[in-house]
């Protein structure tokens, strides 16, 4: 047993009996430290008992003021900075209160972008209950939970409201354009943390989608949790993958913005596997939180390092085994934690950190152990404590769990604790046992609710929509073993030839996903037992039986090149388990994220990257096959202008070729084709290759190979700047034409800062998020060391630290190290003569007060081009400086194409 745990099991309260409770027997959970086993002398700002008093956008006003340029969301096309997303939440905030009334609630359709969390943090702000509506259910769905809610308005992207949405249901476009700016806006009345503030609907045991309504105070105290189980800090970036619209999505974007941390949001239906795994890795995500359906799906195909930069993984919103744990440790570094816990809509419930050495018992694994400020009784049918060890369900006694339901309107109150009756009472149907060690197993449930890919799913809303089929005479849906939703229809009348397809029809425009069945068998009756029940093991043997039939044994890769339809086969048999490949994808048993695991099998096989516009769950295998051979299609038509663009090389600062360049490096794609050039690494810097000429021969090398002849053309960022001087010097030197020699304001005149513009330029980098103090902590390690020549001893301390493993530490340190020294070497060129070269350098200079207009260069071409650019040093080609500035820099570029290089530009421009 891991030694964090060693001796820490819980010693629950023995149960007392309390005779004015509809239980006689509840326990109480002791107080004890959420971060056992958990991170280890991490800074970060504890959550006290008064937290949850505090209301939510008063929270987000304190971390504001303490990072007001720092980023706080972004989706990739849109982003807020702290102080932004304040001022944005307060203007949306009185636009609802403008057309809400008092006792009116919030509907939000909105897909998983930077907008919601904006919506979400409007609506707590305007004290109006927020009902999130899932953009991916269908129509039919979203507008009766309009209707079911009595929605007053309605949250969306856009000036047209959906089609079927109510005149009398108000509509805000969340991202209005030309609104005016710099309006005083009105302050906001306080709200109690007391109030509804988010009714999240889920499937429901009688039929129909059920309301539950949460107050702030119960989603500050999940956030409290977290916070002090983990220690999240501002230094942290969190990739939650689950939609918005459930309580866990609530949960992580909550926790990332009241604690000062960076949020990055996607639509993983949308972008794909593959982009999902770049995100985590480009953006260094140290959060996340996904269920193991997802996990499983993205360690099918995962990238080597994808995970690395993970510090806590959380995983939860249906049953994790040992296998999915498995599955995460190795993709993950030995130091990331990962986090297992149970909750549902309406409570919290349990957590823990898994050890790497806890012995695995059964299929699944516990799901930690009970949270504080609750109590608990584990009951039989007769609501009576069940002896220790035993199976029963499990019901909790607290002020965070759900304050009751919504409907018509309104809030229909749960059971409350007659002696304190802020504590409230919920059942949650969940069959559970407490092991010796105090840890929670969950064993079953009472009815027959599943999670399918964390998503609540009660089978008798699948039987109601059945129902009430015309043609159905009866309707049955049952669970399987495996958690699998399959539905029996017997028809009323004889049944046509259309009977399954067209209720599998009703199904997927009537229900969300989830709740569409994975198989619906058309039988001439129910089978029932003697006393009238449904003979659900008869059920499972007749499914048993037919999908028997379908199911096959891979046949083995011959080896040969395979046609686009036989890749399509093999990748729709493989994912979905089926003899053959033919007619509908859902009506196959596929869901959305099926089709995404099964276009990564399809990529893999192409060595491409497919556009997933074209796939819905709803295809067909024809048109499968029609939108991967457009792909690849599209892929070769457009890879032969590509090469024929011409080349631009980049040459990176001292820090190299990181994310932001790549991006601006993806933006030229359709002025040049971008070449990025590496320098020598660490290891050869350390054996002597430390220069600006040889990071110039390096360059040369990868240059003669991409471009063996013809007209060179030149972008140096920082560094980049004099070792593409020096490329050029040597290039007119061999004979080669430099027809373009770009600089992004690189200095030649060696300014030094003072301590004191060292220090006010590190507080402001920072605070506005572009460095961490981990990271200066790391570079300031690696000056003293340079300063003193001990640079190969860091090193290998860094490396026996690590311990031929990844560790965070070590590699960002080794970072530093290689950024101090490529530097040093910077500052040495500038001490060396240097030739005066007779071709135009194009300086793109960023506003440097007080300094000359050519800072340096003025004497080092035969004619020098300055052209300013808006943005400092560090982020003139990132967002949102980039737009700006990407113009000017690719017009310098073209103005030196010949004819027939411009035509290629022109072409490419078209296409």
């Amino acid at each position: 047993m891991s030694p964090a745990y060693s001796g820490s099991e819980l010693a629950i309260e023995h149960p007392r009996a309390d005779s004015q409770s509809a239980y006689c027997e509840w326990a109480n959970v002791p107080e004890y430290a959420l971060d056992q086993g958990g991170p280890v002398l991490r800074p970060y700002q504890r959550m006290d008992a008064d937290y949850a008093d505090v209301a939510v956008v008063d929270h987000l006003r304190i971390v504001a003021r303490q990072y007001p340029g720092k980023l706080a969301i972004t989706d990739g096309a849109n982003r807020f900075t702290y102080s932004e997303l304040v001022s944005a939440v307060e203007i949306l905030a009185n636009r609802i209160l403008a057309i809400t009334p008092p006792d009116g609630a919030v509907g939000i359709l909105l897909a998983n972008t930077a907008f919601f969390p904006l919506a979400m943090l409007a609506s707590m702000a305007a004290g109006r209950p927020m009902v999130p509506l899932n953009t991916r259910d269908p129509d039919t769905r979203i507008n009766a939970i309009v209707s079911e809610a009595r929605l007053s308005t309605v949250i969306g992207d856009g000036d047209v409201r959906p089609t079927g949405l109510p005149r009398v249901v108000g509509w805000i476009n969340v991202s209005p354009r030309g609104e005016p700016k710099g309006n005083r806006v009105p302050q906001l009345h306080a709200v109690s943390v007391d109030a509804p503030a988010i009714v999240l609907y889920t499937s429901g045991s009688t039929g129909r989608p059920k309301g539950i309504v949460n107050s702030q105070r119960s989603l500050l105290w999940r956030v409290q949790q977290y916070v002090n189980a983990c220690h999240i800090n501002a230094q942290d970036v969190f990739l939650p993958l689950t939609g918005p619209a459930t309580i866990a999505g609530c949960r992580e974007v909550l926790t990332a913005l009241l604690t000062g941390a960076t949020l990055h949001l996607l639509e993983v239906e949308a972008v794909g596997l593959r982009a999902v795994l770049h995100r985590m890795q480009a953006e260094g995500v140290t959060v996340t939180y996904l269920v193991p359906a997802l996990l499983r799906a993205l360690m099918a195909n995962k990238s080597e390092d994808a995970f690395r930069s993970l510090r806590v993984a959380r995983i939860g919103g249906e049953k994790v085994s040992w296998a999915d744990i498995k599955l995460l440790r190795d993709a993950v570094s030995s130091n990331c934690l990962v986090q297992i816990g149970y909750s549902s809509t309406e409570t919290t419930g349990s957590q823990w950190f898994v050890p790497t050495d806890w012995p695995e018992q059964g299929a699944s694994v516990p799901v930690g152990w009970l949270l504080p400020g609750i109590r608990f009784a584990i009951v039989d049918e007769e609501g009576h404590s069940v002896p220790p060890g035993e199976t029963g369900e499990l019901v909790i006694k607290s002020p965070y769990v759900l304050l009751g339901y919504w409907e018509s309107g309104g809030v229909m109150p749960v059971a409350a604790d007659p002696e304190n009756p802020s504590n409230r009472i919920f059942e949650t149907g969940d069959l559970v046992q407490l092991d010796n060690h105090g840890l929670l197993q969950i064993m079953g449930r009472k009815g027959r609710q599943i999670k399918i890919n964390g998503r609540r799913v009660e089978p008798a809303e699948l039987e109601r929509v059945l129902l009430g089929a015309p043609s159905v005479e009866d309707a049955v849906a049952i669970v399987t073993a495996s958690t699998e939703l399959i539905a029996f229809a017997v028809p009323r009348g004889p049944a046509t030839s259309n009977f399954a397809d067209d209720l599998r029809h009703l199904a997927r425009t009537t229900l969300p996903p989830p709740l569409c069945p994975l198989r619906l068998h058309a039988i001439a009756e129910i089978p029932r037992l003697p006393g009238g029940k449904v003979d659900v093991t008869r059920l499972a043997e007749l499914d048993g039986e037919s999908a028997r039939q379908d199911r096959i044994v891979q046949a083995p890769n011959t080896g040969h090149e395979q046609t686009i339809q036989q890749i399509v086969q093999r990748a729709w048999t493989k994912i979905l388990n089926t003899r053959v490949a033919a007619g509908r994808w859902d009506d196959a048993g596929g869901d959305s994220l099926k089709l995404l695991h099964c276009v990564m099998e399809i990529e893999s096989v192409l060595g491409l990257e497919i556009d997933l516009e074209p796939f819905t769950v709803g295809m067909n295998f024809e048109e499968m096959v029609k939108a991967v051979a457009a792909a690849k299609a599209g892929n070769e038509q457009a890879s032969p202008r590509k090469e024929h663009l011409p080349i631009l090389f980049l040459l990176p600062g001292s820090v190299g070729y990181g994310p932001s360049l790549a991006a601006f490096a993806a933006s030229m794609g359709r002025t040049a084709r971008v070449v990025p050039i590496r320098y020598p690494a660490l290891a050869m810097i350390l054996q002597g290759k430390n220069s600006v000429g040889d990071m110039a021969e390096a360059a040369l090398e990868q240059i003669r190979r991409a471009q063996p002849e013809g007209n060179v053309r030149l972008l140096g960022h920082s560094l980049g700047g004099v070792v593409a001087f020096e490329v050029a010097s040597r290039l007119s030197a061999a004979g080669r034409s430099v027809k373009f020699l770009g600089i992004l304001d690189t200095s030649l005149l060696g300014e030094r800062s003072t301590y004191r513009e060292t220090i006010i330029r590190t507080y402001h980098r920072i605070r506005s998020n572009r460095i961490t103090a981990y990271r200066m902590a790391c570079r300031a390690l690696a000056k003293v060391t340079v300063r003193w020549g001990y640079e190969m001893q860091l090193a290998a301390m860094l490396d026996r630290y690590a311990q031929e493993k990844f560790n965070a530490t070590s590699f960002r340190a080794k970072l530093e190290l290689q950024e101090v020294l490529r530097a040093k070497a910077f500052f040495q060129w500038l001490q060396m003569p240097r030739p005066k070269l007779p071709i135009t350098g194009t300086l793109f200079r960023c506003a440097r007060p007080g300094m000359p207009r050519a800072i340096g260069w003025d004497g080092a071409f035969a004619d020098l081009d300055v052209i300013p650019i808006v943005g400092s040093h560090i982020d003139m080609v990132s967002e949102p400086n980039v737009d700006t500035n990407r113009p000017l820099i690719e017009a310098a570029v073209a103005r030196t194409y010949l004819p027939e290089e411009s035509r290629q530009k022109e072409e490419r421009s078209s296409t």
